[in-house]
């Protein structure tokens, strides 16, 4: 147990893990009425030492600034890449290393008040290291797997799996459990966005995965997440739905991997209007038997044609993402997305950047 129960360090490479442990905290400190103005979030992603010192005086203004008009402040200093042996782009610089043991020494012979807390995110902290000892001491730190070998990832992930099946209401039929992670892989938010695409194709009708279910419907794993609940929301082109599905990633540095799997989104759909159009496609999602021998080839070099290993549901839920959206509204929305995340690379642009097109390409034309 910590000796300083409001101070909390997650470290880990598992981020859901992570987000979801510092998640809570916030919810147990801060009323969801006071969280709009009683949470600050730092954000911790920094690749050079002037950048790793602003996000750390940040953090400390953040921190020696009591609350004003709300009864408890919460500090999230998150996604911090630049603790000792986590560093980007190398070995950390002296002067930073230096900082960041002052910053522990300070909390420790300063503790917080009670009424404020402070929450520490990081994807790697060497334990032996001074920083880390010093808030062993004052904090409550957490280290979640992640590391080591694929074998032993996987085996903790069946463990979660459960779990994290229940909230989807899901259960699996002996070995599909073992399929499903096979094919999606340990990340966890990849786990839950694979389940809540399970839970889709389901419907309300079944409740039990089978492993003719994993083969259907999973995607093999990856760094990128289908992103679900995005991809349904601009489906219905319904800018409440997008809000309410992008929230979880609000502040977490997810624009560049939002702007990538949506552009591969429209990329597709683009695909499947034109062979809508041609009428190689119903809106059934069963293919034509009179397609050009030329655009059949054309369509299978693109991942999406006839003699893909695409299944039939995922040709079906292809088109109905296609179908709300003109050729030319599809080639600007990917327009939108290539440039949002050129700029978020190249750029200090925000996150909100990308949230901000995606409004745009899914609101619907006025009706002259």
């Amino acid at each position: 147990m910590a000796a300083k129960p409001n101070i909390h360090l997650f470290v880990g490479e598992d981020s859901y893990l992570v987000e979801a442990a510092a998640r809570r905290v916030v919810e147990a400190a801060v009323p969801a009425e006071l969280r709009a103005t009683a949470v600050e979030t730092v954000s911790g992603g920094a690749d050079n030492m002037d950048a790793q010192l602003a996000s750390l005086r940040e953090c400390t203004a953040s921190i020696q600034t009591p609350p004003f008009l709300d009864p408890v402040k919460l500090t999230w200093w998150r996604g911090v890449t630049f603790l000792p042996g986590g560093g980007v782009g190398g070995r950390l610089a002296e002067d930073v290393k230096v900082a960041l043991e002052k910053f522990a020494e300070g909390l420790a012979a300063s503790p917080l008040p009670d009424n404020q807390v402070l929450v520490i995110t990081a994807p790697k902290l060497l334990m032996t290291s001074i920083f880390a000892k010093r808030l062993k001491t004052i904090a409550h730190v957490v280290e979640f797997g992640g590391g080591g070998k694929a074998k032993d990832r996987i085996q903790d992930a069946l463990l979660r799996l459960p779990d994290l099946a229940d909230d989807e209401k899901l259960t699996f039929a002996p070995g599909a459990d073992q399929a499903f992670l096979a094919k999606v892989g340990s990340d966890t938010r990849t786990i839950v966005s694979e389940l809540q695409k399970m839970r889709a194709y389901l419907g309300t009708e079944r409740n039990e995965v089978t492993e003719a279910d994993v083969a259907a419907v999973t995607s093999v794993g990856g760094d990128e997440p289908e992103l679900w609940a995005i991809h349904d929301a601009v489906a219905q082109r319904s800018p409440a739905a997008l809000l309410k599905a992008v929230a979880p990633y609000e502040k977490d540095g997810a624009g560049i991997l939002i702007s990538t799997v949506m552009e591969k989104y429209f990329r597709e759909a683009l695909v499947c209007r034109d062979a809508l159009d041609r009428g190689w496609l119903d809106k059934w999602g069963r293919w034509s038997d009179k397609i050009p021998p030329a655009a059949r080839e054309a369509l299978d070099a693109a991942g999406f044609g006839p003699t893909t290993a695409k299944s039939p549901w995922a040709v079906k839920n292809a088109v109905k993402r296609a179908l709300p959206f003109t050729m030319t509204e599809l080639r600007v929305a990917r327009y939108r997305m290539l440039t949002a995340r050129e700029k978020l690379v190249s750029s200090d642009a925000d996150d909100a950047l990308v949230v901000s097109e995606l409004l745009r390409s899914i609101s619907k034309p006025r009706k002259r």
